[in-house]
């Protein structure tokens, strides 16, 4: 029987405390919003409070916990235990994170990256179960990625690998090169959606948003279904970025699978038909046809998921 963890998110806009079972089982989750304007300092004391509550609703003391995983929404050093950098809130640079849990609450603690717990929790529960390379990545409010190799996380020197999200490459509007985060992740489609949309006033997706600023992600691809041409394009860009930055992954390291998590994975055929076209004519063809690309199963849950199996 294995002993009772917990599992920790920090993200910039999300905080998550997750318990698990003796058998491993997720039994509980207590979320809250992400107080950016309180810092680093204000996110601590709110995971001490959330600890309490998760343990409490699940009737479980401290002392019956044997260990703590961390994914951290930024860079950290998992070797040493040190988050270097969020890039969403201030206070967490260099600190001392793991030092931190294990004084708070004097157990054994793990640390790793967000997206890397992410990656862990698919390959182990989700999309990426029974493969021994996967990759993963989260396309959100930003763009993430974790490389898991025969279940566990390439943490490669210490601070980690896989960060695809800041990999460069043609913006589709300008020709500059541009971080692959700039043009794929969920804020940067809704950019690039208003952008333009404020130079063709009839297209679908003003109408379904009510306001050129209204326009998002969702909007772009539910336009595209109804057959808006502006729209349409705008989401075949953003899948041939996207597969551009997938098959030079796969070129690279072949992965058995690329598991796709966060946001704008939740678009439905139009993206994926779309998307996996253009990894096909991307990847080294003796290595793409052997590749599955497919859907994050574990949803909001995933990052506690992967801190437990850290833990």
């Amino acid at each position: 029987m294995n002993p009772l963890s917990i599992g920790i998110e920090i993200g910039g806009t999300k905080l998550q405390v997750g318990v698990s079972s003796p058998e491993g089982k997720l039994l509980h989750v207590t979320r809250r919003k992400a107080a950016m304007e309180a810092g680093a300092a204000g996110i601590r004391a709110a995971l001490l409070a959330m600890t309490d509550e998760a343990l409490r609703a699940v009737h479980y003391r401290l002392a019956e916990i044997a260990r703590i995983g961390i994914g951290f929404g930024g860079l950290v050093d998992a070797r040493r235990g040190v988050s270097i950098r969020s890039f969403q809130v201030d206070g967490w640079e260099n600190f001392p994170l793991r030092d931190w849990a294990e004084e708070q609450w004097r157990r054994p603690a793990v640390i790793e990256n967000d997206a890397c717990t992410a990656g862990l929790a698919e390959c182990v529960h989700g999309g990426g179960r029974g493969c021994e390379r996967v990759f993963y990545i989260t396309v959100g409010s930003g763009v993430g990625g974790g490389w898991i190799v025969q279940g566990r996380v390439d943490a490669s020197q210490g601070i980690g690998s896989a960060e695809i999200g800041h990999t460069w490459l043609p913006d589709p509007q300008t020709g500059e090169l541009a971080e692959l985060e700039q043009i794929c992740s969920g804020w940067a489609i809704g950019r690039r959606a208003r952008a333009a949309a404020s130079q063709t006033p009839a297209t679908r997706m003003i109408e379904l948003a009510g306001a050129v600023e209204a326009i998002e992600a969702p909007v772009v691809y539910a336009a595209a279904q109804q057959g808006d041409p502006l729209a349409k394009r705008l989401l075949a860009e953003t899948c041939q970025a996207l597969g551009l930055a997938i098959g030079n992954v796969i070129t690279l390291l072949r992965p058995e699978r690329v598991v796709i998590g966060g946001g704008v994975s939740l678009m439905g055929d139009l993206f994926w038909q779309e998307l996996r076209a253009q990894v096909a004519l991307r990847a080294f063809p003796y290595f793409g046809a052997g590749v599955e690309i497919v859907p994050a199963e574990l949803g909001e849950e995933v990052v506690v998921i992967g801190a437990l199996c850290l833990a």
